[in-house]
């Protein structure tokens, strides 16, 4: 057992090494058949297979910057020559360069010792569509490679660059040379030919180990040529460079001139390897814009520079004219790196940045350390001045580091500044010390920025920052806010200026600002008055290089005022015109300016105060101190004049009234700002007043004295305010602590519109602030009022009484109303009650100082009271219930009304709408108002409106500021048309039946957007006016914006026919208020569009019309106009009704010595306009006093409802006349119609017939008021001979009184024959002293008859009437005076009266 343990280890061990032997020669064949194999994948790679195969792997592979190359075809041997075909080389834009034929000999084996060694290469016929644009790529190799090169023959043979890149033309390249790059050598020799003209031939030999050094360039570029195309050039350029030397010490130069100017000469020097430069150079050739302005047309080089193994080391400054720059440092171009290069800016000229920009003691340190792709840049920046356009920087410092990543540069600021300076005594300030924050970053030459935030103590910007640096273009924007800013003698402001600033080459610079700025408080107390509190400034403000300063939509808004103007500041002179509204003045506008003259201006205002309008005020610089124009309207009428103000340096200023007239009233007189008040007196003369006002010092106040009379005074405003009679006097002291006034004034004949006041009397003293006032006064407006007025006051109480009627109700206070002083300057109202009728209201609140607060208690109270404040307004009914108003410090008010108006009603001429009972509920807030309404009567089965306006703005009136909220508001009503129509009081034309109206309003009041519907059936329309009757009107509407859209009605007519149409009907003017020559409500805006077929459309006064054709009836609410274009399917005329005679006689009359105290008449309404073309032939009957015919018309209808006019012609068809029992035929009738002229036709009528062998003709000419009426016969007889024989068979002598009876019986038929002289002349034959017609009364059973009359005496007449038909009367009559008679009158109908008769003679 032990040997054979001891021959184990042996044979292991044998065994191990034979397994060693085998391993090594698997590793061995391993080997082998690698190195076999990398040999046959080289030769295969030789074949036109492997060649294939290298050129699509080639073309698979894509650089990272996009570089691609693509290889159609390889020959010859890839390890030495080789021939590449259709060699195609792109970017990410696609292939930029093809080479039909590259030739390449190589040798690869160098590559193994780190070296491109190239034989030959040969480019030929290339070609060049573009510069390429590679991506951004983060593989960046060194600028300089890290291997040897060497080309020992290097060929471009006809590479063609095409149009656009070095030129408009292409251009062919020629190129021939060799190089060779080793680590101690540099050899570079090219002879190139560029386009027609272009040479170029360098050579650059260096190898220190030799100490061989040297420099040699010739160049020319034409001025068309590709070199200029390529460097921007637009002139010739010739480069020369020479020198001789060693590389231990080489001295040389470069010139550069073009067309015979020098652009650059440079010393060169090499002294074994550090290089330097020494001259000037005009870069103006190569740059423009800033950066040629910043360097200047000579500029001075100096460099001092050595460089081993791509290695720069050394300094280098440029002195330009306006800035210079120094570096010094290390710069790797094999590495790509910079080892801390510290750089040096100062700006030498302080306008280098262009006009209106100026830097001051500027300088600018940085140190670059890193890669070219991760390199920082620890950097320092001091400005003493930055001054521009005027707004100066002061001490401002930036420092930090900023990086470049190889494609982006990033700057993080820093940035603190000492002062900003614009001028403006009330910002400047507030701009110390100063801080800025955010990012700058550029890319290629795009400057950006999107956080830079500024902060002062009391200010803060947020900016935005684009620039462009290859234009030299950039903007700023952004908003700058700002916080307490005390201005003096206003009060405390602060907000936000969005800012624009913009800077271009070539244009001025520009910076404009929109601004929301806000003042409170407001410490100006006639400022805060005047305006009110807060203030909200908003609008554009712009200032440039060569631009005024402009504010243009600058919008001033407060609680009273708001205010837009545009304006400018330029060369010292202030320009502002705009247009504004006043709380308490109305609208205006104002154009104003201010030169070293002085100030001027002109302002406008629509209505400053109640009686004034379109009050104009011009303020002009004099020599001696301010001429003011003023002119404008009043109640009193227009009034202009010219005002001079003048204030010596060593005198009392001066007002004088140089001119001066209101209506026909002169205003004379001057006023003298002296110590203790005002001096002077103002007269008044001329358009029936005459006085005085007087003013003086007295004492230690103010007294005035005023003296005016009044006869038949007339002020022509657009109301015209007559006075009849009125005595005015009053003197008074004004005093501190002590006023004293009495006076007395009394007056008849006041008339004003619809207000009269009959009588006045008034008077009142006043002892220090205790006394009273006594007043009554009695007039109309809309009724008779009554009321007598009594007040007793004291400093700090007043108490007023007040009794009397209005329109038949009695007005009576049970206690007196009771006014106490309050310590802010206002007034307490205690609770007081006013009666009137059977109604009553209770009043309490304060008003003054800053508050209005008032709570009206109402009971049954007569809606006709309102008739006081708005006359005619016809509202009939009471209201009872609460209504709470309040207006707090900042303006804006507020309340709530909870109301039942009972019995509403509206009355106009003719129609008085059905009562209605509406219960009311309103709330109104800062920012709200919300109102609901239920209407109820016995025909309204549904009647409710809510609405609900939001978001009110929080400055200006109460009107404009629910026209500007949000609104939301229904309305749903079923029931009585009537009901709603009547409340709008047109008389036009009344609409009744079941109606039903759902109605949502969105929007806002101003631009109000209506959506729902109405419909109705059943309906009736009615009209007095043309006595038009339309049935069973069915309609369908739809509201849209203001506006219902009647889509369709339809009715019938009472004969029958039919009427349809659509139409629109705009409430956005209902109820509205227009004050003119008269007060009228404005009802509906109406235009509809009806088509008439077969309908009978006018029936009154005799005359009736059934018409077809198309129909429009417009109105504006005041009147309107009928226009159409019709067919007169049948009409009729009846002549001679009884109507016609029982009109009034409209008797134009002047009455004189009328006492002083009766009101005058209101003015009638508007009439309606008619425009319609009317066309019939045949079918108009004309009936009537004998007449019995039918006509033809062609005629147009024109003018008004008050004064109609007609033009065109009609044309008889058939017709008889009888006269006295004789018929005549009528053989022609023509009538023609002046539209220009009152209603008075030109007649043309024939009538003939037959009788006892005579043949008469009757004809009738001239105008419709003035006929002239003949008579011919044949055989031929004298005129009343022939109208005797005609009617009783003989001659006119031989008549009996019976005869002429029954004569004027058949004559009063032609109803007002005034042509006919045979009647006057029958009168004149039976010794009558009158002979009249009479018309037909049917009520008295009368037909057209004639009355006789005879005088008996000088006292006494007689007069018998007849018709010749059974009906008589005699009348008889005994005058006792001049002005009294004694009537007496018997008929055969029973009827017997006796009367007294006044008449007056006018």
């Amino acid at each position: 057992m032990p040997e054979e343990r001891a021959t184990a280890p042996e044979a292991s061990v044998s065994s191990r090494t034979a397994s060693g032997r085998g391993g090594r020669k698997w590793l061995l064949g391993l080997a082998a058949g690698l190195v076999l194999l990398v040999v046959g994948a080289l030769a295969l790679l030789n074949t036109p297979i492997g060649e294939r195969f290298l050129a699509n792997r080639i073309a698979e592979r894509t650089f990272p910057n996009g570089l691609n190359i693509q290889i159609g075809r390889i020959e010859g041997n890839l390890y030495g020559a080789a021939v590449l075909h259709d060699v195609r080389v792109s970017d990410p834009q696609g292939v930029f360069l093809t080479i039909p034929r590259a030739e390449v000999d190589w040798n690869p084996g160098a590559w193994l010792s780190n070296r491109l060694e190239i034989d030959s290469f040969a480019a030929r016929r290339g070609q060049l569509s573009r510069l390429p644009e590679f991506l951004p790529s983060e593989e960046e190799g060194p600028i300089l490679p890290g291997f040897d090169i060497s080309v020992e023959e290097l060929v471009i043979d006809d590479l063609t660059l095409a149009g656009g890149i070095a030129g408009e033309n292409a251009q062919r390249v020629n190129i021939t040379g060799s190089a060779e790059v080793d680590d101690r050598r540099l050899l570079l020799d090219l002879d190139g030919r560029l386009g027609a003209r272009d040479r170029v031939a360098l050579l650059v030999d260096a190898e220190p180990d030799g100490d061989d050094f040297d420099l040699a360039l010739d160049a020319s570029a034409a001025a068309d040529g590709p070199i200029a195309a390529l460097a921007g050039l637009d002139a010739p350029l010739d480069m020369r460079v020479r020198g001789d030397g060693t590389w231990t010490q080489w001295d040389g130069a470069l010139l550069v001139r073009s067309e015979d100017e020098r652009v650059a000469a440079l010393q060169l020097t090499n002294r074994a390897g550090r290089f330097g430069l020494l001259g000037t150079v005009d870069p103006t050739v190569f740059l423009t814009g800033l950066p040629a302005e910043a360097l200047g047309d000579k500029v001075a080089l100096k460099g001092d520079i050595a460089i081993d193994n791509r290695v720069f080391d050394g300094t280098a400054i440029v002195a330009g004219r306006k800035v210079s720059l120094s570096a010094e440092g290390l710069v790797d171009l094999a590495d790509n790196r910079a080892d801390d290069l510290e750089m040096v800016v100062r700006v030498r000229d302080p306008a280098v940045l262009g006009d209106g920009i100026a830097l001051r003691d500027t300088r600018l340190t940085a140190t670059l350390d890193g890669s070219f792709d991760d390199l920082a840049i620890a950097h320092e920046a001091r400005v003493g001045e930055l001054d521009i356009g005027g707004t100066v920087l002061t001490r401002l410092r930036q420092e930090g580091t900023a990086r470049y990543d190889g494609t982006r540069w990033t700057l993080p600021l820093d940035l603190t500044v000492a002062r900003i300076a614009s001028g403006n005594a009330l910002v400047d300030p507030r701009l110390v010390d100063g801080t800025g924050r955010g990012t700058l970053v550029l890319t290629g030459s795009t400057l950006l920025a999107d956080d830079l935030r500024l902060s002062f103590p009391s200010a803060a910007a947020n900016l935005a920052l684009r620039g462009d640096l290859a234009r030299g273009s950039y903007r700023i924007r952004g908003p700058v806010r700002a916080q307490g800013l005390a201005l003096d003698d206003i009060g405390t402001a602060g907000g936000t200026a969005v800012i624009d600033f913009a800077l271009a080459p070539g244009a001025p610079w520009r910076l404009s600002a929109e601004l929301d700025a806000r003042i409170a408080p407001v410490t100006n107390a006639t400022l805060a008055n005047l305006a009110g509190t807060p203030i909200r400034v908003r609008g554009g403000v712009a200032v440039g290089g060569n631009a005024p300063l402009d504010f243009n939509r600058l919008r001033v808004n407060s609680n009273k005022l708001a205010l837009s103007v545009d304006g400018s500041i330029r060369a010292g002179t202030t320009q502002v015109a705009g247009s504004g509204r006043h709380v308490d003045y109305g609208p205006f506008t104002v154009e104003a300016s201010v030169t070293d003259a002085g100030p001027s201006a002109a302002l406008v205002f629509a209505q400053p105060v109640t009686g004034l309008e379109n009050v104009r005020l011009a303020i002009a610089p004099t020599e001696d101190g301010f001429a003011i124009d003023t002119d404008g309207e009043s109640v009193l009428g227009p009034f202009a004049g010219q005002l001079a103000l003048v204030a010596p340096e060593a005198g009392p200023t001066r007002i004088s009234i140089e001119t001066m007239q209101l209506s026909d009233t002169q205003l004379t007189g001057a006023l003298t700002l002296v110590d203790g008040g005002v001096d002077g007196t103002i007269a008044l003369a001329g358009g029936g007043l005459d006085g005085t006002v007087a003013l003086a010092p007295r004492g230690a106040g103010q007294g005035v004295d005023v003296n005016l009379q009044a006869r038949n005074a007339r002020f022509g405003g657009d109301t015209v305010l007559r006075v009849a009679r009125a005595d005015v006097e009053a003197s008074g002291l004004l005093a501190e602590g002590r006023t004293t006034f009495t006076g007395s004034a009394t007056a008849a004949g006041l008339s004003y519109g619809t207000l009269f006041i009959g009588r006045l009397a008034a008077e009142g003293e006043l002892d220090n602030g205790v006394g009273r006032v006594d007043a009554s006064l009695s007039g109309r407006r809309s009724g008779r009022f009554v009321l007598d007025l009594n007040a007793a006051i004291r400093p700090e109480r007043i108490a007023v009484a007040a009794q009397g009627e209005f329109a038949g109700r009695s007005i009576s206070m049970p206690r007196r109303a009771v006014l106490t002083s309050l310590d802010n300057g206002g007034w307490q109202l205690a609770p007081t009650q006013l009666s009137y009728g059977d109604g009553a209201m209770v009043a309490a609140g304060s008003f003054g100082g800053g508050n209005l607060d008032f709570d009206f208690k109402l009971a049954r109270m007569p809606l006709s009271l309102i008739d006081v404040v708005r006359p005619d307004t016809g509202l009939g009914g009471t209201v009872s219930g609460t209504v709470d108003y309040r207006a707090g410090a900042n303006g804006l008010p507020s309340g709530e009304a909870k109301v039942k108006i009972e019995q509403l009603t509206r009355s106009g001429l003719v129609l008085t709408s059905r009562p209605v009972d509406v219960a009311l509920v309103a709330q109104l807030t800062d920012t709200e108002l919300a109102a609901r309404a239920q209407l109820a009567n016995a025909d309204i089965q549904r009647g409710r409106i809510q609405a609900r306006i939001t978001g009110l703005p929080a400055q200006g009136m109460l009107l404009d500021r629910l026209r500007e909220g949000s609104l939301f508001a229904q309305l749903r009503y079923r029931g009585a048309a009537e009901s709603l129509w009547r409340l709008a009081a047109l008389d036009t034309f009344d609409i009744t039946g079941p109606i039903a109206i759902a109605a949502d309003a969105s929007g806002s009041l101003r631009d109000p957007t209506v959506r729902g519907s109405m419909s109705g059936e059943a309906l009736q329309l009615r009209s007095s006016l043309s006595g038009t009757n339309i049935r069973d009107i069915a309609l369908r509407g739809q509201f849209r914006g203001s506006r219902l859209q009647l889509t369709r009605f339809a009715g019938t007519p009472v004969n029958g026919g039919s009427v349809t149409g659509s139409g629109i009907v705009d409430l956005r003017t209902l109820g509205e208020a227009v004050e003119g020559r008269i007060l009228e409500i404005r009802g509906p805006t109406i235009d509809l569009r009806i088509a008439a077929d077969n309908a009978q459309l006018l029936d009154t006064g005799g005359l009736s019309a059934t018409v077809t054709g198309p129909l429009r009836i417009v109105s504006n609410g005041l009147g309107g106009t009928i226009a159409g274009r019709v067919r007169v399917n049948r009409a009729s005329w009846t002549l001679g009704t009884a109507s016609d005679d029982l009109r009034i006689p409209q008797i134009a009359t002047r009455e004189i010595n009328a006492p002083a105290n009766r009101a005058p008449q209101a003015a009638p309404s508007r009439p309606w306009r008619y425009l319609i073309d009317a066309r019939a032939t045949s079918r108009i009957d004309v009936d009537g006093m004998g007449l019995d015919s039918e006509w033809s018309a062609d005629v147009i209808l024109r003018g008004t409802t008050d004064d109609p006019r007609i033009g065109g012609s009609a044309e008889v068809v058939r017709g008889d006349y009888t006269f006295a029992g004789t018929r005549f035929e009528l053989t022609r009738g023509e009538i023609e119609f002046d539209a220009n002229l009152p209603v008075d036709p030109r007649l043309d009528i024939r009538a003939e017939t037959e009788r006892d062998g005579l043949t008469v003709e009757a004809t009738v000419q001239g105008s419709a008021t003035q006929p002239e009426i003949a008579f011919n016969s044949n055989p031929s007889l004298p005129e009343e001979e022939l109208l005797a024989r005609l009617l009783f068979g003989g001659s006119v002598t031989s008549l009996s009184a019976t005869d002429a009876l029954q004569l004027g019986a058949a004559v009063a038929s032609l109803r007002g024959g005034g042509g006919l002289d045979p009647i006057n002349q029958l009168r004149s034959a039976i010794g009558l002293d009158r002979l009249r017609i009479v018309s037909a009364d049917p009520a008295l059973g009368r037909g057209t008859g004639v009355a006789l009359g005879k005088n008996f005496g000088r006292r006494f007449y007689a007069e018998i009437i007849t018709d010749g038909r059974g009906y008589s009367a005699t009348e008889l009559e005994f005058r006792v005076t001049s002005w009294l008679s004694l009537l007496a009158a018997v008929s055969t109908v029973g009827r017997e009266s006796l009367v007294a008769e006044i008449s007056r003679d006018y």
